[in-house]
């Protein structure tokens, strides 16, 4: 099935687990670190990945939007979140081969294994929420 972008906004609206972030002048709902967001004056709809850390909002790109066109809401943002995880996991994967090679600080790396425990432990809960879809 093909959706539309004003057609997946509405899907995240009625979507009672998305978070409402509707503002001055725009609609947007949050859910699992995806953000959609309808301007009210243009009806733009904008879809960003807030998960990827800093305080910024990245937009996604055009091969993730295009999984949100063919698969709708909720299976777009499962994908989205795990992606992220996976980003995530393998800077952490870095992080500790570094760690390992270099200082072999084993503090930081009991924080970097816990942090990696925590991080599959979501994907694992997500994945299995998409495989249920």
């Amino acid at each position: 099935m093909r959706y539309s972008l004003v057609t997946i906004f509405h899907d995240a609206v009625a979507d009672d687990t998305a978070t409402l972030l509707d503002g001055t002048g725009y609609q947007a709902r949050l859910l699992y670190g995806c953000k959609i967001s309808k301007d009210d004056e243009t009806d733009k709809v904008l879809i960003q990945n807030t998960s990827l850390g800093g305080d910024y909002y990245k937009d996604i790109d055009h091969e993730d939007e295009y999984i949100f066109l063919t698969e709708g809401w909720r299976s777009g943002v499962y994908k989205l979140c795990l992606k992220t995880y996976k980003t995530k996991l393998n800077k952490i994967e870095e992080r500790i081969r570094d760690e390992m090679n270099s200082k072999q600080n084993p503090k930081q790396i009991q924080y970097l294994k816990t942090n990696r425990e925590r991080i599959l432990n979501k994907y694992n809960k997500v994945k299995s929420k998409l495989n249920k879809l």
